[in-house]
């Protein structure tokens, strides 16, 4: 008779005896990666949390050469470790898990290119001593900043070849989780706009020394643009100045105004495109008060030489654009400087002085009158810039406060040199719209031209709301972009009748009366579609294809104390790939705030 136990045993399944070990190691192994992933993470976070805080340290001690080695050596620290705590296998594993799979990948993506471009790129040329620049006794050290260039050229390969590899890799924004979208777009972004800066030093450093005087002297036309009469690209460029740097040392050697040329012509001094005379009339080649109408800066800075070497000979190397508010942010990093006749002025009152004050002590009701304010302009600018070498924190503080203006549109620039032509193709110093197409951006624009003459615009803002609905649009169909400008004249009725004349001359409009064309410019291969001003249906009083995008203009005029509305809507291609919206602006005497309706759409 068979045991009674041996019956049970060998009516048990053969993997029974084995399933209780297995689970035990499955739920070991599943608890083990658990903490793996925990641990990563949390030393993830606090890698990056300290990088933060490392690159933060660092802007603020950025003009003290000994503390920016610690600095640099915890960011390369923090980075490395971010990186190695999202590079192990486990982390990899679970970037398969449905929901959080494509977070786990993004963040280990980009742990991974944070590591070379701290250790390779950023460290290399943080740890350069930017005061070895200078200025030392009023002039800049060409020898250093060929150093510089050198090293730039040296790091610039490894953000493009880091910034293809995240590219290649195709971090899907939309799929992550919505906490993750906009870092992870900030990011990418900046990884690009990083690596594009960088190969366009690199090609540019060979000439940076040329460009500062070291083989021979080097001339800048430079417009200084009177942001009180709107242009398109800032102001009325009435005051110019040639700038020359002579190895390393900066000097006004001339100024001039639109007394000193021949401005007023019967003819343009050279030939418009029949888009630009269309929207801006040939003003803008008969009178050099009118060149910065177009948004194309490189057009501009054609005929402001034309306009110089007509009557006053060599036009220089390059042509330069500045304005008021930019010498605030210069004189935020110089200091107050003091012109001849007893005026000092400062960061909080140059653009007061020189944009107000000044028609009040000059009403330029006389020949004498328009030119002392020619003078005071020219002297107020001239001195500034003669500041710049003399600073005694050197390039440190003034480098942030010119990537302001820059990014405001208040620095452009176009050279005679091919090299430097290439390298800053396609950025703002050429214009606020020098993109051709919407893959990265969507762009529009709204732009101020005062059609008035006088100042009126020191009183006047402007605010954009923009939106599209290129997200819910069916497929076939044209999505739609649509950009409302409000813009504000806030001259007090009580104020209109004590205006100096050259603020208001009543010519043209009566006497505090303000005339102003907006022109909008749709995305890349846009078409127009309709507009209204304050609410009612308007018909442009110009539209065409400029640029490679519809522009319409609209012209209204504006009582003390009012405001209009004008709303612009275009359409564009179907089916296309367009980025997110973006508007470029003139840039006025006050910040234009945008309101994005679709900032993360597209």
């Amino acid at each position: 008779m068979q045991n009674p136990d041996s019956a049970a045993v060998a009516k048990r399944p053969w993997w029974r005896p084995r399933l209780k070990p297995t689970v035990w190691t499955i739920v070991g192994l599943l608890g083990f990666c658990a903490v793996v992933m925990g641990v990563s993470a949390v030393v993830a976070k606090m890698s990056v949390d300290s990088l933060i805080s490392d690159a933060k340290a660092l802007v603020e001690d950025i003009d003290d050469a000994d503390a920016t080695p610690a600095h640099v050596d915890d960011m390369r620290s923090s980075a490395r470790n971010a990186h190695i705590a999202t590079a192990h296998p486990i982390w990899r594993a679970s970037e398969v898990i449905p929901f959080v799979g494509d977070d786990l990948r993004a963040v280990r993506l980009l742990a991974a290119a944070a590591d070379p471009l701290i250790a390779d790129v950023a460290a290399p040329l943080l740890e350069f001593d930017l005061s070895s620049i200078g200025p030392v006794d009023g002039a800049l050290n060409v020898d250093a900043v060929a150093q510089l260039g050198k090293k730039i050229e040296q790091v610039a390969p490894v953000a493009e070849q880091t910034n293809i590899r995240v590219i290649a890799e195709g971090i899907a924004v939309d799929d992550l989780l919505p906490p993750l979208r906009e870092p992870v777009e900030q990011v990418s972004d900046g990884l690009g706009t990083l690596a594009d800066a960088m190969r366009r030093l690199a090609i540019l450093s060979p000439q940076l020394s040329t460009m500062l005087g070291a083989d021979e002297p080097r001339d800048y036309l430079v417009l200084v643009q009177n942001t009180a009469e709107m242009r398109t690209l800032g102001g009325n460029p009435g005051s110019l100045l040639m700038l020359t740097l002579d190895n390393g040392r900066m000097e006004i050697t001339q100024s001039a105004s639109e007394q000193d040329l021949n401005s007023g012509r019967e003819q343009s001094i050279l030939p418009l495109t029949q888009t630009t005379e269309a929207l801006y009339t040939d003003r803008v080649g008969r009178y050099i008060q009118d060149t910065t109408m177009t948004p194309d800066f490189s057009q501009t800075a054609q005929l402001a030489r034309a306009f110089w070497s007509e009557t006053l000979g060599d036009p220089g190397d390059a042509v330069l654009a500045i304005d008021p508010v930019l010498l605030s942010y210069m004189l935020k990093a110089t200091g107050p400087v003091e012109l001849a006749d007893g005026t000092t002025l400062t960061s909080d009152n140059v653009v007061k002085q020189l944009l107000n004050e000044i028609y009040v002590r000059y009403p330029g009701t006389t020949p004498t009158d328009r030119t002392a304010q020619d003078e005071f302009f020219a002297t107020a600018a001239g001195t500034i810039f003669a500041k710049l070498t003399a600073a005694s924190d050197g390039l440190a503080s003034l480098v942030p406060q010119l990537a302001k203006g820059y990014e405001e549109g208040r620095i452009l620039y176009s050279p005679m040199d091919a090299t430097e032509a290439d390298a800053i193709s396609g950025t703002r110093f050429g214009g606020p719209l020098t993109v051709q197409n919407n893959t990265k951006n969507t762009m529009l624009g709204v732009f101020v031209n005062d059609n008035t003459e006088g100042k009126l615009d020191y009183y006047t803002d402007m605010s954009v709301d923009v939106s599209s609905d290129v997200c819910s649009v069916e497929s076939g169909q044209e999505p739609t972009f649509t950009v409302e400008a409000k813009y504000n004249y806030n001259l007090g009725t009580e104020d209109m009748a004590n205006l100096p004349y050259y603020v208001s001359t009543g010519r043209y409009f009566p006497k505090g009366v303000k005339s102003t064309n907006l022109v909008f410019y749709g995305p890349a291969g846009s078409t127009f579609v309709s507009a209204k001003l304050d609410g009612q249906e308007f018909a442009p009083q110009a539209g065409v294809n400029d640029l490679g995008r519809q522009a319409v203009l609209i012209n209204f005029e504006s009582e003390p104390s009012t405001s209009h509305t004008v709303e612009v809507t275009f359409s564009a291609a179907a089916d296309q790939k367009y980025g997110p919206l973006r508007v470029r602006s003139t840039p006025m005497i006050k910040d234009v705030p945008v309101a994005n309706d679709s900032a993360h759409c597209g």
